[in-house]
């Protein structure tokens, strides 16, 4: 049959299973469909989004026949993987996947269907017609298909090399016999699905399964690892056996420590659990975590498999969609049963599928052989499967609970988690697996991933021959999964900091920052670069190691400077204040707290940055912004912290910021002598009568992101009494705070609710204005700091206006700088105050806002091939723009 043939043929199966009854025992019919060849695109194109809405609204028999019978057969292929029925299992994965997400729209997350849910989830005797079911013999179905829940994470070993074994244990064969129930078909096609990602000739090589574990098992592994570990020493010197040896006592002491540090302790024991080792390691798909290359059953850089698991990954993230058709307000992250079948403890090979997913993102190099145009000899597929692990890792890492990072290990050393906690609800094992990852090497390898992977937004532009170097569109997907880990691993965020340089990671976040500020499709891709930098601040070592000189160059139209990343990260940031979206506005506060938690350790600022930071001094204290709301001075207030945490700790090497405050004493000499008339005089001759306002800083009040203060030793402290018991008697301070949060608005994503920016960028707010008033003014003294700037140019403008006036007022500023950086100010500032540090804070919002990113990433990523349809999505905002045709 050729393609136009097989084309049409399928598009008059579709046809009528729209149009009439089709019995499930029609056998010709249905053999017929599941031969019929055909591609992806064609099951896409053929199945439209309305046809697949006919099908299971008017024509349900059929979809549900359609549906049980690409499972049967999945299952079957599973247990007899035959090369001779791949392509029909290939056209089973496609139909499934295009269908899956139409049934969801009814599933457990989106509007109730009483059909779907028994289609789905019942378990009734026989749900799947006779024709389709596998052979009587294959007995041993109910164990490879949904697992054995007594045997909780243990994977099936019946899988022999090429084939199956027809025989099983008696205790097999009692357990099937007792259960009288067919398992529900929603766990039978994400169970198939991960078995097939690891199914022989099809998506790995040949493999030996190993055996359950016992006596003898841990016996026979104890000595391969000891017989490899001499074969390894093997036509090495003593010398060099001894200096392996000592690294590798090292490495394992430095882990020792890491953990320690992290306060994770020794690492607890116990006699049983589920395994947390891949196993087999042979068919992991790439190296890095977990697995060695030596491990590997294959080439690591064959690409022979990846179209099967591209196909295979649609499947399962079309299978995990239920979030898409939940409301944000009512979103709850333990609800879909889908998403809990494929994260539970016995999904099959979900702990290979864990390091094949991650190993396969983090191994990629886009740079591929380093010479200019090799990118083009690179594989299409192989770009997909990358961007498609990256999703379906962020997808399985974003339901459940959090995993345990304390380490659990067997007698025989081998990680494991005990059964107690498998068993529990919302156990997520990939969030699990995540949270342990506690070697060194394997945290580098990771370290090193991102900064590859995340370097080529800008190095793919930053080329003399256009279009040399392949760009890689999955930045998105990689901060998400960078974000996770942060979140979920203690031992990654201490190892980045201590080990790493961080810097390698903060240059591409501000390149895309700086790039994305205006557009608004890329707001929330700015959110979550500035999550990533709010909670990386938090950290002492990060605003050290930020000293580092900058020397970058980076392809966008960022001012020149000589200064470090610092200088950076601030200048990023002003330029989001003064130039970016109007939907940045609620980050504000954000940014301000991201440069006051890293100024105390801020050596040398650079001229540029000196005068930005005083220019959005200026900026928040102009009447348009100061009396935009009533809280509005709280961003004076934090940029003021900038100032006095850098004069009062880092003053040697930063006279530019000394002389650039000298320069604007005007801004800072109105603040310390406003009253009451002046306030209402300027609030008037800016606003007068009007009720509309351009900026609304008690908009920017929402809990969706949160920090709390502390000081250098982890107490919390309130900033407005540390604020003025600091001026009073200087440093030991005790506060709590409760401010910076922000709206998690997403451009075109909405999460929904009340914690939602609305507006779009020169729009306007309109409302009951705010009026000054005494208790306002009050609040304002006490709430800025202003006593340690008002000392300084107290005593350095009459220097400055004296040395000024000697020259007839022609003066060099290198002169000026040269006076400011010899001056001494040793008891003329106020004692200085305790250093604050502000901490991001999870709260439900933060974690609804990223379901809602990365959901509408995914969205927008898969819409070549698009596996979803806007029309009935809940999650966010699906807008279509004038002119497009989908």
């Amino acid at each position: 049959m050729g393609a136009s043939a097989s084309r049409e043929k399928f598009r008059e199966s579709v046809t009528a299973l729209i149009e009439v009854d089709v019995s499930p025992d029609d056998a010709d019919f249905w053999d017929e469909l599941w031969k019929i060849p055909s591609s992806a695109d064609e099951v896409f194109e053929l199945i439209s989004p309305d046809a697949a809405r006919r099908l299971r609204d008017e024509r349900f028999d059929n979809l549900a026949t359609l549906f049980t019978q690409a499972t049967a057969q999945l299952c079957q292929i599973v247990e007899t993987p035959y090369n001779i029925y791949f392509d029909q299992a290939l056209n089973c994965v496609r139909v499934l996947t295009r269908i899956l997400p139409f049934l969801l729209e009814k599933g457990d997350l989106g509007d109730p269907d009483p059909n779907v849910e028994h289609l789905c989830w019942g378990t009734g005797a026989n749900p799947i017609p006779s024709e389709t079911l596998p052979p009587p013999e294959d007995k041993i179905m109910g164990l490879v298909i949904g697992g054995n829940t007594n045997d909780v994470g243990e994977e099936s070993a019946y899988r022999k090399k090429g084939s199956r074994s027809n025989s099983v244990d008696d205790d097999d064969i009692e357990t099937v016999e007792e259960d009288d129930n067919q398992e529900p078909l929603a766990l039978l096609v994400v169970h198939a699905a991960m078995h097939m990602l690891f199914l022989p000739q099809f998506t790995c090589d040949f493999y030996e399964e190993e055996e359950e574990d016992d006596l003898s098992t841990l016996d026979s592994r104890y000595s391969k690892r000891t017989n490899g570990t001499k074969n390894s020493e093997e036509g090495l010197s003593n010398a060099e056996i001894m200096r392996k040896r000592r690294d590798e006592q090292r490495a394992a002491k430095e882990d020792r420590e890491m953990k320690n540090e992290a306060g994770l302790g020794l690492t607890k024991h116990a006699d049983t659990g589920v395994s947390l080792s891949p196993r087999p390691t042979s068919i992991v798909w790439a190296a890095g975590c977990g697995v060695l290359p030596s491990q590997l059953g294959y080439d690591a850089n064959t690409r022979k498999y990846d179209k099967n698991r591209v196909e295979l990954l649609r499947l399962l993230l079309a299978s995990c969609c239920d979030p898409l058709f939940s409301p944000a307000d009512e979103y709850n992250p333990l609800a879909s049963r889908w998403l809990a079948v494929a994260v539970a403890a016995d999904a099959p090979n979900a702990i290979c599928l864990f390091y094949s997913l991650l190993n396969t993102i983090l191994s990629y190099d886009p740079n591929g052989l380093g010479v200019p145009y090799s990118n083009t000899f690179a594989s299409d597929t192989h770009i997909r499967l990358v961007e498609l692990s990256a999703q379906v890792l962020c997808v399985l890492l974003d339901c459940g609970l959090p995993g345990n990072p304390e380490s659990v290990a067997n007698d025989n050393g081998d990680p494991i988690v005990e059964f107690d906690e498998a068993s529990k609800g919302g156990f997520n094992i990939f969030r699990t697996l995540l949270a342990r990852l506690d070697s060194s090497k394997e945290l580098t390898f990771i370290y090193k991933g991102f900064v590859r992977l995340l370097k080529n937004v800008y190095e793919s532009k930053n080329t003399y021959l256009p279009n040399s170097l392949a760009k890689l569109e999955c930045f998105q997907e990689l901060l998400v999964l960078l974000w996770k880990l942060l979140e979920e691993n203690p031992l990654f965020m201490n190892h980045l900091l201590t080990q790493c340089d961080v810097n390698e990671i903060i240059v591409p976040i501000c390149f895309l920052m700086y790039q994305s500020r205006r557009d608004p499709a890329r707001i929330g891709l700015v959110h979550i670069c500035t999550f990533v930098l709010l909670k990386l601040s938090g950290e002492r070592s990060f605003g050290v190691n930020l000293n580092k000189p900058f020397k970058t160059k980076l392809p966008c139209d960022m001012p020149l400077f000589s200064g470090s990343h610092s200088d950076l990260i601030s200048i990023t940031l002003h330029k989001l204040v003064v130039n970016g979206a109007y939907k940045l506005v609620p980050l504000y506060s954000c940014f301000i707290t991201i440069i006051c938690n890293i100024s105390p350790y801020w050596k040398s600022m650079s001229l540029v940055s000196a005068v930005k930071l005083v220019n959005l001094f200026e900026l928040f204290s102009s009447p348009k912004f100061l009396y935009s709301g009533e809280s509005a001075h709280r961003h004076l207030a934090l940029l003021l912290e900038v100032f006095n945490n850098v004069i009062q700790y880092q003053y040697n090497g930063n006279q530019h910021l000394v002389y650039a405050i000298i320069r604007r004493k005007d801004s800072f000499g109105r603040l310390v002598s406003l009253t009451l008339a002046k306030a209402i005089s300027q609030c008037s001759k800016v606003y007068g009568d009007k009720r509309t306002v351009q900026y609304d800083a008690d908009k920017d009040k929402t809990d969706i992101v949160s920090t709390s203060s502390i000081d250098e030793r982890g107490n919390p402290i309130d900033d407005r009494r540390s604020r003025s018991s600091g001026r009073r008697r200087g440093g030991n301070s005790v506060v709590s705070d409760q401010e910076s949060t922000i709206s998690g608005d997403a451009a075109t994503i909405d999460t929904g609710g009340d914690e939602t920016m609305t507006t779009t960028t020169g729009s306007s707010i309109v409302g009951d204005h705010f009026q000054p008033t005494e208790e306002w003014i009050a609040d304002l003294k006490a709430t800025l700091p202003l006593e340690t700037v008002t000392r300084l140019l107290q005593h350095l403008v009459p220097v400055v206006d004296e040395m000024c006036a000697r020259k007839n007022g022609v003066v060099d500023e290198v002169e000026i700088l040269e006076v400011l950086k010899d001056v001494t100010m040793v008891g003329l500032l106020p004692v200085p105050h305790a250093i604050v540090i502000r901490k991001y804070q999870p709260n439900q919002y933060t974690a609804l806002w990223f379901t809602a990113f990365m959901w509408g990433v995914i969205f927008l990523r898969n819409q070549n091939l698009p596996i979803f349809d806007g029309q009935a999505i809940e999650l966010f905002q699906v807008s279509v723009a004038p002119g497009d045709d989908d």
